[in-house]
């Protein structure tokens, strides 16, 4: 942390994550001349909206230093642009994140090369393992595997890269201090200890429908190409490989199957441009004739992948629901409403409706009691029959 952090963390806070930056840094590169800026200075410049001046007007430099005494707290560190831990491909990237909050370690970036892995959250057993086995190659062959932390690929990208004893950063779509993915703690403990949980969000900034589209620019901004695992033809994932193409990554993708839908987003990433890709060493050979010192490809296991037993295909559950009973509140309604055939996770409840934990769960209980939901398998719910 140097001594500008807190007037960068003040200048994120004020503009909010994902802002369009670029022409504020080119007009104030150094956030300590901007702070000390009068208002009329700052309108005279041209670079900020009428918003924005009134939000930098509002917020007060204890605002950051609250935030700053939240991260110290719980071991968190803050690198902002001046640091050396910043990651060199955000430094190219477009509006740029003007913080990033860590839990763990940026050192393992450094010098590496960088894959992002992302896909669907409710994967099928072969692309779960397809998902591990190609992450741990990559971590085995001296890449950072990079995903979201999400349920489905990006925790099996992660766990993947984990247990071949590599290096992988998760990139997250809220605060640090958000219980975000309960059933996922203890993995990313595991990232924390063998790499790095990050956030451009303040410490306890919650998930929602906006925030996920803003970290993906960050995945794909850190990393020398992405890699798609089985995506539907709506899959969040795609946004990521969209923002790695208009920022000039390589896009990988596993072609699956057309006869379902559950790959037509990855199948058209390839129909596309995206380069189809079977194991790590389709993606990583190109990296290697660029950077021959930062990879060992006689580290990746070329045996065939093997997808032991057959697993029990995700159950499609088609219940019509039940008229709401009188007595539930306005948040348990509004969980209700977003139930369909889809089994649903607190944490994808919370990204959804924008209410906290705690409401999700308070409203799961009343749903549960009025025999209206029942939970399932990985801690979902699904429509009682």
């Amino acid at each position: 942390m140097n001594g500008n952090t807190k007037y960068w963390v003040w200048l994120s806070l004020a503009l909010g994550a994902g802002a369009k930056v670029d022409e504020i840094l080119s007009a104030y590169p150094d956030p300590i001349k901007l702070f000390e800026e009068e208002t009329a200075d700052r309108i005279i410049s041209g670079v900020f909206t009428r918003r924005q001046i009134e939000k930098l007007e509002a917020l007060k430099l204890s605002d950051a230093e609250t935030a700053i005494a939240v991260c110290k707290k719980n071991g968190w560190s803050i690198v902002t642009p001046e640091d050396s831990d910043y990651p060199a491909g955000l430094r190219k990237l477009p509006d740029m994140p003007l913080v990033l909050y860590v839990d763990g370690s940026l050192e393992c970036l450094k010098g590496k090369v960088i894959i992002g892995v992302v896909g669907t959250r409710k994967p099928c057993h072969e692309s779960i393992v397809i998902a591990r086995r190609i992450s741990g190659d990559l971590a085995s062959a001296g890449a950072v595997v990079v995903s979201g932390g999400a349920l489905g690929i990006d925790s099996s990208a992660h766990e993947g890269a984990v247990e071949a004893g590599g290096k992988t950063v998760c990139v997250m779509g809220c605060g640090l201090g958000v219980n975000y993915l309960m059933s996922n703690e203890a993995m990313r403990r595991s990232i924390r200890e063998n790499g790095a949980v990050i956030s451009e969000f303040p410490p306890l900034s919650q998930a929602s429908r906006m925030t996920f589209p803003i970290r993906n620019r960050i995945i794909s901004g850190m990393s020398h190409g992405v890699l798609v695992v089985e995506a539907g033809a709506k899959s969040g994932s795609l946004i990521t490989a969209r923002c790695a193409a208009e920022q000039g990554r390589e896009v990988f993708a596993i072609p699956g199957s057309v006869l379902t839908t559950a790959y037509s987003g990855a199948n058209n990433l390839i129909r596309d441009g995206a380069k189809a890709v079977s194991c790590a060493e389709d993606i990583l050979k190109p990296y290697a004739e660029m950077y021959p010192d930062r990879l060992r490809l006689d580290a990746i296991d070329r045996s065939p992948i093997k997808t032991e037993e057959k697993v029990e295909t995700e159950k499609v559950y088609k219940t019509v629901k039940k008229e709401i009973k009188t007595g539930l509140d306005p948040n348990a309604r509004a969980v209700y409403n977003l139930f369909g055939d889809e089994p649903l996770h607190p944490d994808e409840i919370c990204a959804e409706s924008g209410l906290p934990l705690s409401k999700v769960i308070s409203a799961l209980m009343q749903l549960e009691m009025a025999d209206l939901i029942k939970q399932t398998d990985g801690k979902n719910y699904i429509l009682n029959d």
